[in-house]
C-alpha cells in the first residue's frame, strides 16, 4: 500500500499532467494522464474533475473535455483520432471510450503491434481504423459502459449502466443494453 502511495506522489512531482487544464479543474491522484504529443492534444475545460485515465495513442489523437465534466475512477478514454466530450457530461466509473480498434484485426499485425508496445511503447505508425467519438452536452453515462468508435451521443441523453454503445444515440433519450437499445424519451422539466 505504501509503495503505491509513494509511486503516485513521485508521478505527481516528476510527471506533471501533459494537458491544458482549465480553471477550477482537478486531476485526482488516482487519475492517469498520458499524452506524449503537444499539450493542446488534451484539453480539459473549467471545473471538470478527472479520476480516470486519459490516453493519447502513439500514432496521434486528441481528447477534448468541456466544462463541469466528471470522469469516474477506472474509466479509460483512449484516443487515436478525436474524442470530444462537451460540457456538463457525467461519466461514471469503469467505463471505456475508444475511437479506434485498439489492435489491428489481422493477427500478424496485432502480434507486431504487441511486440512494439512491449519493447518501444505505442507504435507511431499504425492503422487502427480510427473514427471520432462525440459526447454532446449534458449526457450521463452510467457505470461499466463501453462507447465504441464513430459514435455520437446526443445532448441530454442517458446511457444506462453496463451498456455497449455501437451506434449513434439521439438527444434526450435513454438507451440500455448490449448493444444499447432505445428505452424511452426524456421529458425535460419546465
Amino acid at each position: 500500500m505504501l509503495n503505491l502511495t509513494v509511486k503516485k506522489i513521485i508521478n505527481l512531482i516528476f510527471k506533471p499532467a501533459r494537458c491544458v487544464l482549465g480553471r477550477g479543474s482537478k486531476i485526482y491522484a488516482d487519475a492517469n494522464i498520458s499524452n506524449n504529443g503537444p499539450l493542446d492534444d488534451m484539453v480539459i475545460g473549467d471545473n471538470s474533475h478527472i479520476k480516470g485515465e486519459l490516453l493519447i495513442l502513439g500514432h496521434g489523437g486528441k481528447i477534448i473535455i468541456g466544462d463541469y465534466c466528471f470522469i469516474g475512477p477506472n474509466t479509460r478514454i483512449w484516443s487515436g483520432e478525436l474524442i470530444e466530450i462537451q460540457d456538463r457530461v457525467l461519466i461514471s466509473h469503469n467505463c471505456n471510450i475508444l475511437d479506434n480498434d485498439i489492435h489491428p484485426i489481422d493477427p500478424e499485425l496485432r502480434h507486431e503491434q504487441f511486440k512494439e508496445i512491449i519493447s518501444k511503447g505505442q507504435p507511431k505508425e499504425i492503422d487502427l481504423r480510427d473514427k471520432k467519438v462525440v459526447i454532446e452536452r449534458d449526457v450521463w453515462i452510467g457505470a461499466n459502459c463501453t462507447i465504441l468508435k464513430g459514435v455520437t451521443i446526443g445532448n441530454g441523453s442517458i446511457i444506462a449502466a453496463n451498456s455497449l454503445v455501437i451506434n449513434n444515440i439521439p438527444e434526450n433519450t435513454i438507451y440500455s443494453g448490449n448493444p444499447a437499445k432505445f428505452l424511452r424519451n426524456i421529458i425535460k422539466a419546465k
